[in-house]
């Protein structure tokens, strides 16, 4: 092996490139950790001349670990380091109008499944029988039972850095 493999770092959702060269053509196998990796729609093979390239489409959090090239009794490897993309709210939290002693319910979603908490004005709300959270993959609703007038104002969806706020007026 002429060239070895470099470490590489990329954001989840790009693609990855790791290339190395050997002293003459040669067949080459791909690993990662101890698992044979075959040719398939996440993994491209490319040999130019004595270059081999492992191309890893579409690259998710899982696929962050140790690539190795084999060739013969030879092999290098290299790091695969992934970046998480913060979750963004894909579909903001609507206004809502709803009636005494009735349910309503505030939903969103984001680009991606992720924890969030849910604020009425500054004061983080927890789950309780007025307030039912619920979080299916990238979808998060909050439910407020049995509403009362003083249930009335802004609500907010927080996921990290990112927010949504909705108003709910009571009638």
């Amino acid at each position: 092996i002429q060239e070895r493999l470099k470490d590489k770092e990329v954001t989840e959702g790009q693609a990855a490139t790791l290339r190395c060269e050997l002293t003459k053509a040669a067949p080459v196998e791909w690993r990662k950790g101890s698992t044979l990796l075959k040719a398939s729609d996440k993994y491209k093979m490319r040999q130019e001349g004595t270059v081999r390239k492992l191309l890893i489409q579409d690259v998710e959090l899982k696929d962050a670990g140790e690539y190795t090239c084999v060739c013969g009794e030879q092999e290098t490897t290299a790091a695969l380091i992934v970046h998480a993309l913060p979750a963004l709210f894909k579909e903001d939290l609507k206004d809502l109008q709803a009636t005494e002693s009735q349910t309503a319910t505030l939903r969103c979603e984001l680009s991606k499944a992720a924890a969030v908490a849910w604020r009425k004005g500054n004061k983080t709300l927890r789950a309780s029988e007025k307030y039912i959270m619920r979080q299916e993959g990238a979808l998060a609703e909050l439910e407020i039972r049995d509403l009362e007038l003083q249930d009335a104002g802004d609500y907010t969806c927080v996921c990290g850095e990112q927010h949504s706020t909705a108003s709910l007026t009571v009638k």
